[in-house]
């Protein structure tokens, strides 16, 4: 399902498929991010696009808050919200010292879940490494 053209801008990103249904199904609350702009307006749309082997736009939440803090800080912070494994949490932000989390409210899946380019309108072809803006 498109969204209506709206005059702000939502932010695209590619998530594991048990991810990604985890959020739109509201259960999963912080998603976890090495980079991410510290500096969105409020209330900014999140576009879950669901990676292989599903490869769709399934749906999309609210940006509530963006954090940025040491990792120790970072998995207190999320140890119950991000449904990972401290394991995962390890093995992913290796060599880092510092996280993004980002909390999530609104979740919501498409009846119909859409390919990038179906939904961007063509402004996609690829989904992005960590993090696209779209015109919606």
């Amino acid at each position: 399902m498109k969204v209506a053209n709206t005059s702000h801008r939502g932010v695209l990103i590619s998530v594991k498929p048990q991810y990604a249904n985890s959020i739109v199904e509201g259960v999963k609350t912080i998603e976890l991010r090495k980079s991410f702009p510290l500096d969105l307006p409020k209330d900014q749309k999140l576009i879950i696009y669901s990676s292989s082997p599903e490869q769709k736009v399934i749906g999309e939440c609210v940006i509530k808050e963006v954090h940025k803090m040491p990792l120790a800080q970072l998995w207190d912070f999320c140890i119950n919200k991000a449904m990972i494994s401290w394991e995962e949490f390890e093995a992913y932000f290796e060599g880092k010292d510092s996280g993004v989390a980002i909390e999530l409210i609104k979740p919501r899946r498409y009846v119909e879940a859409q390919s990038l380019v179906e939904y961007s309108d063509k402004q996609v072809k690829t989904p992005p490494q960590s993090y696209q803006y779209l015109n919606l």
